[in-house]
């Protein structure tokens, strides 16, 4: 009975000890499995910013295990072992809970983290840094396009993180992504460095003043601001995610891997809706506008809840002076040309001596603003007038005057998308049929064209006639910038230009063109632009230099748009005229039509795809 009873008690023990050891094995791959999960989760991947087999950060520091930047899975485990690590009390802002708190913040939802805060208090850096209280909002800016720069032709875009403590907010925090560029470098080595990856880049956070003092003031560009309708807990761990990242260095594609394409990536870390999806060979700010509208369209229609809170427009300084200046009767702003033209304004104290105080408010007023807008602070003579000025204004009595609105232009992202593709019927001396593809085209017909202006690249035209496949056209590039500012100020250049570089199919031969034309435009109406120009144009096929005066009027009737022109040639003089017709069924598709007389004499009806 006795051995019995020992056989039992042994086996009892046996199943004591094994059993806790089976289920603390279960308990171990589980947890380890957990662990996989966590690690190949589409949020753990683009916190690291991982791309297929790598991660796209190209700073060491970033990355916790010492193979991080290549295995997801080390970075995680060296991400969960040093929550624990003990802490420097000389410098805490060390420890990774201070260094990658969005991290943390998303394995508090995985994993159970010990005495977990959002903010450790011990990382000081992190908690004067102090927006995440501050913002009750995030914005994605759309700047528009900037000639004078070629990395800023397409426009740019930035986050802004909005306090809404003030009206003008020049004081919130922007985050900007941009190439590391030497300064003075050359023009032509920094587009094939650009296009090719020779630069880094990186985020940076600034405040929007220090945004608008570049984009408003000195380059004259307006912007949309996209309030974004993000719920506490995205707006949280975005702006972690920004403290994490900011600084680190990328490399930089102008093509793709540009501002649009990284603040993408930012958002795709809180959006569930992918930003990136449809990305091709090149990425242009718009791009990331348009797809913010067309899954703000699609949260509403599925489940009610949009994704753009609002859009609002933000003039240019350039834009304000104008508005500011239609107040103005003739003889006021005759006298006010007259005034900017002096050197010394204490000389032209007669030029107000026939108005009344309220028109010398007006004047002054007017004047101010020029100089504001004009002339940046380190120039002192125009400092010196703005002073003079300044002291004038103050002799006279004080008045409020309420400010008026400036009337909103669209936003680009709510025209067409950039890339076309055409199909043409085309009845001339032979019939033909053509396919048109550009990936950036903004045209004086097209919907997302603001005021005229007109920006193509590569626009590729192919013939098919009979069994014959045949280069009808070829622009590498054409521009057109039409000024239509309705106020005439005396220092200012009102001159209207474009430029065009390409090959034209003439009667079976190919001929390279160089072309740049000058002139004016004016704005007829609010739905009637005309200009005239005068071009010069270098030929490959006689004659090789010629002159084209002609004019030009561009319709704008919502839907519809079109373009007809007239002029001649310097060598035959004859007389040329055509035009272009669109009709925008959508954001997606359009109807086209186009004639002209020259010596491509045609007329072509087709269709147009933009994506």
């Amino acid at each position: 009975m006795r051995i019995f009873n020992f056989k039992f008690n042994l086996r009892a023990i046996i199943h004591s000890l094994v059993r806790p050891f089976c289920i603390s094995l279960i308990l171990f791959y589980l947890l380890i499995a957990n662990v996989q999960a966590i690690a190949n989760h589409p949020t753990w991947l683009k916190l690291i910013h991982y791309n297929q087999n790598y991660s796209v950060v190209l700073t060491d520091s970033f990355f916790l295990a010492p193979d991080g930047k290549t295995n997801p899975s080390a970075e995680l485990a060296a991400t969960i072992t040093a929550y624990s690590a003990p802490w420097d009390e000389e410098n805490p802002n060390k420890h990774a809970r201070c260094k990658f708190p969005a991290r943390y913040f998303w394995l508090s939802t995985q994993l159970e983290l010990p005495n977990y805060k959002l903010i450790e208090p011990r990382c000081k850096n992190l908690v004067n840094w102090g927006l995440i209280d501050k913002v009750k909002s995030i914005s994605l800016l759309l700047v528009s396009g900037y000639l004078g720069n070629p990395a800023s032709t397409f426009g740019h875009s930035l986050l802004k993180l909005n306090t809404e403590t003030d009206n003008e907010q020049l004081f919130d925090s922007t985050v900007n992504y941009g190439a590391l560029v030497p300064k003075n470098e050359n023009v032509l080595r920094y587009i094939i460095k650009g296009i090719w990856g020779g630069y880094q880049a990186g985020f940076s956070d600034k405040y929007f003043y220090t945004q608008d003092i570049v984009y408003s003031r000195t380059e004259l560009r307006d912007i949309w601001d996209y309030k974004l309708a993000l719920s506490e807990y995205q707006r949280t761990f975005l702006l972690l995610h920004i403290w994490e990242i900011v600084g680190n260095k990328f490399d930089y594609y102008f093509l793709d891997k540009n501002c649009a394409y990284r603040l993408a990536e930012l958002l795709d870390l809180v959006i569930d809706e992918k930003l990136l999806e449809q990305v091709l060979l090149w990425y242009v700010p718009v791009e990331l506008f348009h797809r913010l509208h067309h899954l703000d369209k699609i949260q509403n229609q599925t489940i009610g809840k949009k994704l753009i809170k609002s859009v609002s427009f933000i003039p240019s300084n350039q834009r304000k002076l104008y508005h500011k200046l239609k107040s103005l009767t003739p003889k006021e702003l005759a006298a006010f040309n007259t005034i900017l033209q002096q050197d010394d304004y204490l000389n032209t104290e007669d030029n107000l001596a026939q108005f009344s105080v309220k028109s010398k408010i007006l004047i002054l007023d007017s004047l101010l603003t020029y100089y504001q807008y004009r002339f940046p602070e380190n120039e002192r003579q125009q400092q010196e007038l703005k002073r003079q000025i300044l002291l004038a204004r103050l002799q006279l009595p004080a008045r409020s005057i309420p400010p008026s609105q400036i009337p909103e232009l669209p936003s680009p992202a709510v025209g067409s998308l950039p890339m076309e593709l055409g199909f043409d019927l085309v009845n001339a001396s032979d019939n033909f049929i053509k396919f048109n593809w550009s990936p950036f085209k903004k045209t004086l017909t097209g919907s997302n064209s603001l005021e005229g202006d007109e920006l193509v690249l590569l626009d590729l035209a192919i013939g098919i006639e009979e069994d014959e496949l045949f280069l009808d056209r070829f622009d590498l590039i054409r521009v057109m910038n039409l000024n239509t500012l309705p106020i005439k100020i005396a220092t200012e250049n009102q001159l209207s230009w474009k430029l065009r570089l390409g090959v034209d199919r003439i009667e079976n031969k190919y001929d390279g063109v160089a072309s740049f034309g000058g002139g004016y435009a004016w704005q007829l109406s609010q739905n009637i632009i005309s200009y005239g120009m005068i071009d010069m144009e270098a030929h490959v096929l006689a004659p090789l230099v010629q002159l084209r005066p002609h004019f030009g009027f561009r319709f704008d009737f919502n839907k519809t748009k079109a373009w007809l022109y007239l002029g001649t040639e310097s060598d035959n003089l004859d007389i040329e005229w055509g035009g272009k017709i669109q009709y925008q069924v959508n954001k997606k598709y359009a109807f086209y039509a186009a004639f002209a007389n020259g010596e491509n004499k045609n007329i072509s009806v087709g269709f147009r795809w933009f994506w």
